[in-house]
């Protein structure tokens, strides 16, 4: 009864969610104003990554800032074509004019990056892993980042905003709906004009970004498209979109507007201040209102509306991220591939321009860095039964560089016992030796032998990449106890763990398919603490280059029973579709009993297919095992199968194993954001029956829950079993809720555990957190767990009451502090979030007058200057020139964009307006920023009989960098450069040499009249 009542309230309140349509959004401009301030005053900010711009069609950004697009052709592809191609292009700092045209486009190019802080969220350790049991999360060592190599994209310079990001926080406006024209456009039907779409604005959330591919037909465009899912409807960014398929669409980022036209310049696209207007090209005339999403970078618009706007069929996959926009008449595919030789060109000149643009810092260990710490200090005291006690437990973290490595330690100690883990690594580029670790380490997975597992001891991996075990991937990490760790894959929730004292998270058996693989995972604090991490891993065609070598080495001592293991493994690729590895394992069966175990491994490349084979012997047998991925439009597949012939291994510890056999599905449903993964697992022993495992498991998300729903059937020979699993987790008004529910259906129905918890911030200090728990395995099967955090600055305070069914009780006090000290300057910082992982930079602004990019004696510094893309874009360089930015993302590069608003001078112009940087924990990476006064420079063109050489193209073209300015005699005779950044330039008068111009920080010059001879001469 208790079971029939728990799932009939749990479906009458689904209706009710179904039936209100709850917003996640406050609906008081009040409330409003409070969560936009939030946003942007506690948020970390999300910025993009780069391999979208720079892939395939490599399209290139058009944002136009105060200025109107102007195109008179009547035919979209062709005159795009036209206006952006075949015109001359000219440059005059951040603009490139098309003189036939007249039109100025600003080229922008943007990427993006994750790091949000939003509430706490906390659960009962919990693995969803379909072929596991229930159980506590494992300990691990090692922190897996598995990112791809960052590429720079394009970025142009940025024009004074015409909004700063205060003005444009406003209140929700009354819906436009509620007017006459609207009752008039939904009233329509027929189309063939100009419809409207009235929105409400949003600031994104970073737990609702999705990171996608996107193709058009056949072609992609990007793999790490950041989109917006909310409620089950995905938003794209239309800036990007834009760029991608080349239409003639720009976005003012400043003012949240959008302007443009597509098929003709009469079907005009115009967007602001909650009015959509566009010509309708698809469907019945308009589309529902409802809300358009905007970031520092792009306004994410409905894929619907979008089909709408544009008269484009997209079509989502959500298992695999996917986009596909079906190729359109409109926007032919062949036009697009047609221009990709044009863009090469076209992006050869906006590489010398983005290189001035973008500062990168190249992040290294220092000798003797900085020290992050954390630490957490509490007392316990409970009852068990008839027994009271009292006691104190602890954990301490610190990490920093040392020797040039990354060092971490971590020591806890409580009632269960103490916990010591540490190492100290390297990762290493440019050679061969690629990354080593000593101390606390996760193996290589070397399949038939021994899957990854933690251990004290030493890991090498040097030469090129490979692949050595595709079945699936282990990820790990460190973090503060008591923490709850969610792991998601292409948006869909994979497992579920709680911290323990040992401070580590491992998540095994994590599915890994052909393609990209887009992992996040979410942290959420005890305290209301909470951040992100989001990476990629790529498992393609390809596997080695042919003649390259791969090695990994290792030597470590197994936790879980202490037993050795020593490995060499290397990898040859003997063709472009084949490679062959030998690994030699010496391993501890026992104590004191060792086996030598050699294996051969082979790699077959077949199409969309790739096929491993393995081989291993030992001296009482051997064993066989063979593993197969492939994708097909609809869905992705992983098999392998096993075979052991009185063979003993750690992966095979019992002879009575004879085979083997796994077999995962994964493909979504279609039109949803649903995905469906299948799963079946078979195995046979020699003395018992044979086990057999089918899964299935719906995932998804419903407004800003997401949720997971696995059955599994087991049968052993004697007995079946049925299970079902469902956890949902997400935002619901304020509250962050997380539930996980575990059912028994066969041989008799039965509840098994029962976790309900929901979490939410009472004041901006204040966070208040309940989780109520049915364990029917436990003697006190139900309990209720509340607890309370005050947020200091430098600290907070937690305190925590829990209350089972039979009369025992637990209660906690708990402090917890973070620090990052910088022993060079002496500089100490406190805060209750925590530095261990996350990075640090200062920024050193300066006014460079000898324009050589390095702070000089008598130097001025530079004060006043914001930077967005972090969570604190409002503070500004102090009077020494310094802004320290904590609390940084450090799985991927971090862009920090100027506020060119924030110069205190017009004629002071960045060297690069964007810093990217990938800082680490444990050191504060200082950054020169030199700021420079420009020149100007004019001059007067005739030709030799006194008239005006109107349209003469005429460009600098600097002797040490790529720096290029151009622009055009104008109706007068006269030329004008603006903010020039000083030094040597040649001086081209139409496609000649005319002669060597050196421009000093702040200098005007006065060229005089050129007169220009009828053969192209220039005469001064």
């Amino acid at each position: 009864m208790l079971f029939l009542l728990s799932i009939t309230l749990l479906l009458l309140f689904f209706i009710y969610l179904y039936l209100e349509e709850v917003s996640p959004y406050p609906t008081t401009s009040i409330e409003r104003e409070e969560l936009e301030a939030n946003q942007y005053t506690k948020g970390d900010t999300k910025q993009g990554t780069d391999q979208n711009i720079l892939q395939n069609n490599k399209a290139k950004g058009r944002s136009l800032k105060g200025f109107e697009r102007v195109a008179d052709a009547t035919d979209s592809t062709q005159s795009l074509s036209d206006a952006l191609f075949e015109k001359e292009f000219k440059y005059s700092k951040e603009q490139v004019v098309v003189a036939s045209d007249e039109v100025e486009v600003f080229v922008s190019e943007r990427r993006r990056l994750e790091q949000k802080t939003t509430g706490n969220r906390s659960m009962r350790p919990v693995n969803l892993n379909p072929n596991a049991e229930l159980s506590s999360p494992s300990s691990s060592q090692q922190q897996v980042k598995m990112i791809q190599g960052e590429k720079i994209p394009l970025q142009a310079t940025i024009k004074e905003p015409i909004l700063v990001k205060e003005q444009r926080l406003l209140p929700k406006k009354k819906l436009a709906s509620d007017t006459n024209i609207f009752t008039t456009r939904v009233n329509s039907s027929e189309c063939g004009h100009t419809v409207y779409y009235a929105y409400e604005s949003s600031p994104t959330s970073d737990e609702l970004f999705i990171i996608s591919q996107l193709k058009y037909g056949d072609q992609v465009l990007s793999d790490e498209m950041f989109a917006y899912q909310q409620g089950g409807v995905q938003y794209l960014p239309i800036q990007l979109l834009a760029e991608l398929l080349l239409l003639p669409v720009q976005l003012d980022s400043e003012s949240l507007s959008l302007s443009g036209w597509f098929i003709s310049p009469e079907r005009k696209i115009e967007l602001s201040n909650g009015l959509l207007s566009y010509w309708n090209n698809k469907g019945a005339c308009g589309f529902p209102d409802g809300e358009v999403f905007f970031d520092d970078w792009d306004l994410y618009l409905d894929k619907g509306l979008i089909e709408h706007m544009f008269g484009l069929n997209i079509r989502f996959d959500a298992s695999r991220q996917r986009f596909t926009i079906q190729a359109s008449n409109d926007i032919p595919l062949s036009q697009l591939l047609a221009r990709e030789q044009k863009f090469k060109a076209f992006e050869a000149e906006q590489k010398k321009l983005a290189s001035q643009q973008i500062m990168v810092v190249e992040s290294l260990n220092a000798n003797i860095g900085d020290l992050a710490g954390h630490i957490d200090l509490g007392i316990v005291s409970q009852q068990l039964g008839d027994v009271k006690r009292t006691s104190d437990e602890g954990f301490i973290q610190g990490r920093s560089d040392l020797g040039g490595h990354n060092a971490y330690l971590g020591y806890s100690w409580s009632d269960s016992g103490k916990y010591i883990n540490g190492y100290i690594e390297k990762f290493l580029s440019d050679q061969w030796v690629k990354h080593y670790r000593v101390g606390s380490v996760d193996s290589h997975s070397l399949p038939l032998v021994s899957e990854s597992s933690s251990g004290l001891g030493v890991i090498i991996t040097a030469g090129d990449g490979y692949t050595n075990d595709f079945r699936h991937i282990v990820i790990e990490g460190e973090i503060e106890p008591d923490w709850d760790v969610e792991l998601y894959r292409n948006n869909s929730l994979i497992a579920i763990q709680r911290v323990g004292v040992d401070a580590r998270y491992r998540f095994t058996e994590v599915p890994y398919y052909i393609g990209t693989n887009q992992y996040q995972l979410r942290f959420f604090g005890p305290s209301g603490e909470s951040r992100s991490e989001s990476f990629s891993k790529v498992l393609d065609q390809s596997v080695l280059e042919q003649g390259s070598v791969g090695v990994s080495a290792g030597a470590m001592v197994r936790d879980q029973d202490h037993l050795k293991q020593y490995y060499l493994h290397t990898n040859w690729a003997v063709t472009e579709n084949i490679t062959a590895g030998l690994s030699l394992i010496n391993q501890e069966r026992a104590d004191g009993d060792w086996q030598f175990l050699p294996k051969l491994s082979m790699n077959l490349l077949g199409g969309e297919n790739l096929f491993q084979l393995n081989l291993a012997h030992s001296g009482d047998g051997y064993a066989l095992g063979a593993a197969l991925q492939g994708s097909s439009d609809n869905f992705d597949w992983n098999a392998d199968w096993q075979f052991f012939d009185n063979f003993n291994s750690w992966e095979s510890a019992q002879t009575e194993l004879v085979q083997e056999a796994n077999l995962s599905l994964n493909t979504n449903i279609e039109d949803s954001s649903l995905s469906l993964a299948l799963s079946a697992n078979w195995k046979e022993y020699m003395q018992i029956d044979d086990f057999i495992q089918i899964n299935a498991q719906l995932a998804g998300q419903f407004n800003r829950l997401s949720y997971s729903n696995n059955i599994r059937w087991q049968s052993n020979g004697s007995q079946e079993l049925v299970n079902d699993r469902i956890a949902i987790s997400g935002k619901l008004f304020s509250w962050y809720l997380r539930s996980y529910l575990d059912i028994d259906i066969l041989p008799e129905l039965e509840l098994n555990q029962w976790v309900v918890n929901a979490n939410t911030a009472l004041s901006d200090d204040v966070n208040y957190q309940v989780e109520m728990s049915y364990q029917a395995q436990e003697q006190n099967a139900h309990s209720i767990r509340n607890s309370i955090s005050y947020l200091f600055d430098q600290s907070s305070l937690r305190l925590v009451l829990e209350n089972f069914s039979d009369g025992d009780w637990f209660a906690q006090l708990k402090w917890s502090s973070s620090f990052l000290w910088q022993p060079s300057s002496g500089l100490l910082l406190q805060d209750s979030a925590s530095y261990l992982n996350t990075g640090a930079i200062i920024i050193k602004a300066f006014q460079d007058d000898n324009a050589n990019g390095e702070l000089d004696d008598g130097e001025l510094p530079v004060r006043g200057l914001s930077f967005s893309g972090h969570s604190r874009g409002g503070e500004k360089t102090d009077n020494n020139g310094e802004l320290l930015i904590t609390h940084l993302q450090t799985t991927q590069a971090q862009r920090l964009k100027l506020n060119e608003a924030s110069l205190p001078d017009p004629f002071l112009i960045p060297l690069a307006s964007v810093i990217s940087v990938k800082p680490h924990p444990g050191h504060i990476e200082k950054v020169p920023f030199p700021i420079l006064y420009t020149a100007e420079m004019e001059g007067q063109l005739f030709t030799t009989s006194g008239s005006v050489a109107k349209g003469v193209p005429i460009k600098l073209q600097s002797h040490t960098a790529e720096n290029e300015y151009a622009v055009r005699v104008e109706f007068d005779g006269v030329f004008i450069f603006e903010r020039i950044l000083p030094g040597r330039y040649k001086l081209i008068v139409g496609d000649k040499f005319h002669d060597n111009v050196d421009l000093k920080p702040g200098e005007y010059l006065d060229l005089g009249v050129i007169a220009l001879t009828g053969e192209g001469n220039v005469i001064h």
